[in-house]
């Protein structure tokens, strides 16, 4: 399925210039809330975690879309049995889910405090999905869309 599409190099394209504007607001933000020398220093790692955030997010919550959807449908098909009342309400979860995961990355890779962590994993994820409006091949170009 992968670079079955036409024109495979426009989402390359897409996907370096994805990966240089969340990298640079990574950086702008890790150096006003911590300091240019930790963002100097992990100049490397926070470009690794765009690469990861604009690429691997969004298979790994489709992933996890797909598991809490079949969990959901059969907790609602229990429901149905009942008194037909039934609504997966449980595939909500996965931007919450996401935004842990991006939480975790940011802690870990760029080694900040969690406070420091939260405000950048929240502007980061403000910033992914007015990324993925404006350019919705990013994450269908592999078949998954959230």
């Amino acid at each position: 399925m992968l670079f079955q599409d036409a024109e495979p190099w426009v989402f390359i394209i897409w996907l370096i210039i994805a990966t240089i504007i969340v990298a640079l607001i990574i950086y702008l933000v890790v150096m006003l809330l911590e300091s240019k020398t930790k963002a100097s220093d992990k100049k490397f790692l926070i470009l690794l975690l765009a690469f990861i955030i604009v690429l691997l997010l969004p298979v790994i919550l489709n992933a996890v879309n797909e598991v809490l959807r079949a969990i959901g449908d059969a907790l609602a098909s229990i429901r149905d049995a009942i008194d037909n009342g039934g609504v997966n309400f449980l595939i909500q979860l996965t931007p919450i889910i996401g935004f842990l995961i991006l939480l975790v990355l940011v802690k870990f890779l760029i080694d900040l405090p969690w406070d420091n962590s939260v405000w950048v994993s929240l502007l980061i994820l403000f910033i992914l999905y007015v990324i993925y409006c404006l350019i919705p091949e990013l994450y269908t170009f592999l078949g998954f869309a959230f």
